[in-house]
């Protein structure tokens, strides 16, 4: 006989009673006295039940594979189908091994938790089949929670997605000290150490990887596993099309691996536990080495920091998305497929607002070449603008402003015109043949330049391009304003990513030089000190100590202080830090006039040389070759056509070995504090000069 169970389900099919009413069952196994409210039980269902999803891909599974899964026994669990009289397969032949799904494993998982909470089997049996209705449903998630997990998974994913892209920036470009032609398709993050001594190897383990990414942080070159040609068009919009895509899944999507892959792994100092494996392609075969070293410091670092940034992240996206067969994350807008979109939306604007005349209209957006300084706008998308035209179209920004466009760009205002034929304003307007034209700039801000320029024409007079279209097109634009933010915010990162990697360096020694007395100044310090200690060890092993002091006084170690002129001034140039291009600058004319010394950045805009066994006056000669080599070369910033002369104001000092081992004979400390005080009192010499060269001559500076 099948026990039955009457519930008063008053509120949403959920008794909020303490009794179930059960009929067919002993007294013995009477709940009235035990059972907790139906909130209770409800809350405890909700609790079960998303840990069950996790179980989805099992699909159907032994009794074997359900007891690990829900931690019952396997005589639990067929006491609990005794009980709640599940019914048999009528085709399955006698004693054929009984399989579980998905809907059987929830059922067994809340009658396990019941277990666990001191309820007896039968009474818990009863309790799964009263709620079967809601247990069969599955886990439940109001609205909130599924904004709140698709905010995590967004949020995580983006961030991820950079990080990913920026570990196999920094890779690749050790990878082409190697290889010039190196380039990273593939990045696998593995939750652990994967030792491998030999390529053989690990290109066994990253083939594997490779076909079951499963549970792994994974990051494809879109264009490389497509296959996609790079854009070899003439347009002005032609950039680096390389898109990395984050890929996440609990399903092994395999990664398909070209026949010239190879690979090498990378394990962070800091995190010995984890793993990045990378696949590459490059034409010269076992160039890349299967365990990547990092040469650079700061790179090193960088990669370190990056893979430990994506194993924080990573479990909390991969708990975010558990409820996904799979997630994915681009490191940005493709500029080509964004173009592309972009075409196709104008052909929509263009039929919307014309209707029966799209045949005769056109819909364009115009960009400038540049946010900063523009010179001109070009069209990046448009629908019924000659393909050829399109891609030759100039529109001057300067001097005639060119066109209802480039007015509108200017001025910061939209420009409606009804006679566009006989309208001096409209740039080709004889060979569009329109008769009516609206070009509507894309605005972040009336005091910043437009993103763009909306432009719609036809060659009806009587086409809808009324006042009140013209309204519609500046709401659209403001939605195209922040679309296109993003495109060039794509561009202006992959330039200013391709920068920060190229002088990763650079920028490192620029921090360490920006205070007055950083790690760059004591680098400087450390260099003289090694001067004092070959002239300590030639008085230790003194022979004749009036010789010795005779001999030191004739040779010198001259301490030079280079300072770019009103470096405040120029501070706001550029799309890279002008300092930092300028130190770069004078760099280089160092370099080009004594190539054995090296100078040592501080207080940001600041050059200490230390000339060892170079008298005062060949160390002026010197100087002032270094000063007219940096006078005669402008700055080159990178990404800039402009060209930015700067000039150096010196000081110059010279100490001979005798004096500068009588700073301090023993005490280092004192040496160090002593020679703080003479670089410093040279650097003085340099404030509020321009074009000027001190040394100190006879007790006194003077400009020489």
């Amino acid at each position: 006989m099948t026990t039955k169970i009457d519930v008063d389900r008053s509120l949403n099919g959920v008794s909020n009673s303490r009794t179930l009413q059960i009929k067919g069952v002993k007294p013995s196994l009477s709940l009235s006295a035990t059972v907790r409210s139906d909130s209770d039980i409800i809350a405890l269902i909700h609790r079960v039940l998303p840990e069950v999803e996790a179980w989805r891909e099992h699909l159907t599974v032994s009794i074997g594979r359900a007891t690990e899964l829900t931690g019952l026994k396997d005589t639990q669990i067929r006491y609990f189908e005794e009980l709640y009289r599940q019914d048999r397969d009528a085709a399955a032949p006698s004693g054929a091994t009984r399989s579980y799904s998905l809907a059987d494993l929830r059922r067994l998982a809340v009658f396990a938790e019941l277990l666990k909470e001191g309820y007896r089997p039968a009474q818990a049996t009863e309790i799964v089949r009263a709620y079967a209705s809601i247990i069969d449903q599955g886990a439940t998630y109001t609205i909130a929670d599924a904004l709140r997990r698709e905010g995590d998974a967004i949020t995580d994913g983006f961030l991820l997605s950079r990080l990913a892209s920026q570990v196999i920036f920094a890779a690749q470009r050790e990878l082409r000290e190697h290889a010039s032609d190196a380039q990273i398709i593939a990045m696998f993050l593995v939750e652990r150490r994967i030792d491998a001594f030999s390529a053989r190897e690990i290109e066994r383990i990253g083939r594997e990887l490779a076909a079951h990414p499963q549970d792994a942080l994974v990051a494809v070159d879109r264009a490389a596993v497509l296959g996609e040609p790079p854009d070899g068009g003439e347009g002005v919009w032609n950039d680096d099309e390389s898109s990395i895509v984050l890929f996440y899944s609990r399903e092994p999507w395999r990664v398909p691996v070209p026949q010239d892959a190879q690979f090498c792994c990378y394990r962070p100092s800091s995190a010995p536990d984890a793993t990045v494996v990378f696949m590459a392609q490059s034409a010269a075969r076992d160039a890349l080495p299967p365990d990547l070293t990092i040469a650079t410091p700061a790179r090193d670092h960088l990669l370190d920091w990056m893979v430990r940034m994506c194993l924080a992240i990573f479990p909390e996206f991969r708990q975010a998305t558990r409820t996904y067969n799979y997630r994915y994350r681009s490191d940005g807008y493709r500029l080509a497929h964004t173009r592309e979109m972009l075409n196709r939306l104008m052909h929509r604007v263009r039929d919307l607002i014309f209707g029966d005349d799209a045949g005769v209209s056109m819909a364009c957006l115009l960009l400038p070449d540049d946010l900063h300084k523009p010179a001109y706008l070009s069209i990046l998308a448009h629908a019924g603008y000659p393909e050829e035209g399109a891609r030759r179209a100039r529109l001057s920004l300067h001097g005639g402003v060119e066109g209802l466009s480039g007015r509108a760009f200017n001025e910061r205002e939209p420009f409606l015109t009804r006679d566009a034929l006989h309208d001096a304003r409209v740039f080709g307007a004889q060979d569009e043949r329109c008769q009516v034209a609206l070009a509507v700039p894309l605005l972040s801000h009336w005091n910043t330049h437009p993103f763009g320029v909306l432009y719609l024409a036809s060659q009806r007079s009587a086409s809808p391009l009324l006042s009140e279209t013209a309204f519609v097109a500046m709401v659209f634009g403001n939605i195209l304003s922040e679309l296109l933010g993003r495109w060039w915010l794509t561009r202006l990162r992959r330039k200013h990513d391709d920068l920060l990697h190229t002088y990763a360096a650079e920028y490192v020694r620029w921090f360490d030089g920006m205070d007055m007395h950083g790690p760059e100044f004591y680098k400087g310090l450390q260099q003289i000190e090694q001067i004092w200690e070959q002239i300590a060890a030639t008085f230790g092993n003194a022979g004749n100590a009036r010789e010795i002091v005779e001999r030191l006084s004739r040779r010198y170690v001259t301490l030079a202080v280079l300072d770019i002129d009103h470096s405040l001034y120029h501070h706001r140039r550029g799309n890279e830090p002008f300092l930092l291009a300028a130190q770069r600058h004078v760099h280089q004319a160092i370099a080009q006039i004594l190539p054995d010394v090296r100078g040592y950045w501080f207080k940001n805009d600041h050059t200490l040389l230390i000339l060892d066994d170079c008298p005062l006056e060949e160390a002026i000669v010197l100087i002032r070759r270094i000063v007219n080599r940096v006078q005669m070369v402008p700055v080159v910033i990178a990404d800039k056509t402009e060209r930015t002369t700067i000039t150096l104001s010196a000081a110059i000092k010279s100490l001979s070995y005798q004096e500068l081992y009588d700073l301090s004979h023993h005490d280092r400390d004192v040496l160090r504090a002593s020679l703080t005080t003479i670089i410093d009192t040279i650097y003085e010499q340099t404030r509020r000069c321009e074009r000027t060269l001190k040394a100190f001559q006879n007790g006194a500076w003077t400009i020489v």
